[in-house]
C-alpha cells in the first residue's frame, strides 16, 4: 500500500502560546505562499513584538538552526513559551549591589565600611583595619616615642605595624622619627651621641672593641671628647676619677676647675663635696658643714682624733 503523498514532505508545525489559556495548538504543514501569508497574520494577532521576519524563518523548511540565530543578538538570552525574555546577569542589578558588597569591609575601629583598598594588613596576624585608624593609631605611638609599635587590637600580642605601608598614613615629620628610631634601636651598643649638646650628632663605634679608643674626634662638629666616658675630652682627668664625680660635674667647666683642683691639690669634702684649701696646720680639716675629714685622703674623721687610719697619716 502506498504512503499518501503527503507523508513524504517534512511536517514542520508552528506552536502558537495563549497568554489567557496557556494551551498549545498548531497549524498543519503548508508550503503554499497563502498559506504561510495567513500563518503569519495569525501568529502576529497574537502577539504583535514578534517580527514577520522571524515567523517566516521559523516555518520556512530551511532546518531549525535558521530559528536561533534570525531577529536576535549573540548576547541575548532565548525568549521563554510566553515570549517573555529573561535579564542576563548583566542586566541584573542585585548582581551588582554583590559586587558592592564583595569589595568593601568594616573596619572594627571606627566600624565603618570602607572599600577594600583602603584596608590595612597587619603583620603576623589576621586583623585588617583602614587606613585612616591606623595611621592615627601609628602617630599618637610615634608622638609617645613607641619603637615597635604592635597591633591596634589590644588582645593581639603576636602581630605588628610594619613602617613601609605607614609612608603614606602619617605625616611625613612622624615617619622620619619613626624611621631614626627604629635605626638606634637596630644598631644597639653600637651607636653614641656626640656629647656637646650644640650638637648631639648620632656616631657609631666603627672598631670591633679590639682597639680601645679615649681621645676621638667628632666628624660633625671637630671637637675632642672620651670614647670611654662619652663626655668631652677631659685633659689631665683620668677616666676613673672622672666617673666618680656627678652627672652635674662633668661639664667643660667643671673638667677645668677639676684640672686646676688637682694642680693646687685641694680637697674635696666627702659631705658636702665642696673643694677646700689648707693653710697650715695638720691633716684634720672642718668644713663648714662641720664634717671633719683627712686632707689628704678626704676619709671622714673624728675631731679628737688627728690620726687618719685611711691613709696611716
Amino acid at each position: 500500500m502506498e504512503a499518501p503523498a503527503i507523508a513524504e514532505d517534512p511536517y514542520f508545525p508552528i506552536y502558537i502560546s495563549s497568554d489567557e489559556d496557556d494551551g498549545i495548538s498548531f497549524i498543519g504543514p503548508s508550503y503554499n505562499p497563502e498559506a504561510i501569508q495567513i500563518q503569519e497574520a495569525i501568529l502576529l494577532s497574537i502577539d504583535s513584538s514578534r517580527a514577520p521576519s522571524a515567523i517566516a524563518s521559523s516555518s520556512s523548511p530551511s532546518g531549525p538552526s535558521s530559528a536561533g540565530t534570525s531577529g536576535e543578538s549573540a548576547h541575548e538570552s532565548p525568549p521563554d513559551r510566553k515570549g517573555k525574555r529573561k535579564l542576563s546577569s548583566e542586566d541584573d542589578p542585585s548582581d551588582s549591589r554583590k559586587r558592592r558588597k564583595r569589595n568593601r569591609f568594616k573596619c572594627t575601629i571606627c566600624m565603618e565600611k570602607v572599600q577594600v583598598s583602603e584596608q590595612f594588613l597587619v603583620s603576623h596576624c589576621a586583623h585588617a583595619f583602614c587606613k585612616s585608624c591606623v595611621g592615627r593609631y601609628v602617630a599618637a605611638k610615634v608622638s609617645e616615642n613607641v619603637e615597635l609599635i604592635g597591633c591596634p587590637d589590644p588582645e593581639c600580642a603576636e602581630g605588628f605595624v610594619e613602617i613601609g605601608p605607614c609612608r603614606d598614613i602619617i605625616p611625613q615629620e612622624l615617619f622620619d622619627r619613626w624611621s631614626v628610631a627604629l635605626c638606634e634601636l637596630a644598631l644597639g651598643n653600637q651607636k653614641y651621641y656626640c656629647p656637646f649638646k650644640d650638637c648631639s650628632a648620632l656616631l657609631i663605634k666603627d672598631n670591633d672593641g679590639t682597639v680601645k679608643i679615649r681621645e676621638t674626634e667628632c666628624p660633625h662638629c671637630h671637637r675632642l671628647f672620651c670614647a670611654r666616658c662619652r663626655v668631652p675630652w677631659h685633659d689631665g682627668i683620668k677616666c676613673k676619677e672622672l666617673r666618680k664625680l656627678g652627672d652635674d660635674e662633668k661639664g667643660e667647666v667643671d673638667l677645668m676647675f677639676k684640672k686646676l683642683a688637682d694642680k693646687k691639690k685641694w680637697q674635696r669634702c666627702p659631705s658636702c663635696k665642696v673643694y677646700v684649701s689648707r693653710i697650715a696646720g695638720c691633716l684634720l680639716m672642718k668644713c663648714r658643714c662641720k664634717q671633719y675629714f683627712c686632707y689628704h685622703c678626704a676619709a671622714p674623721m673624728k675631731k679628737d682624733l688627728h690620726y687618719c687610719r685611711n691613709c696611716k697619716r
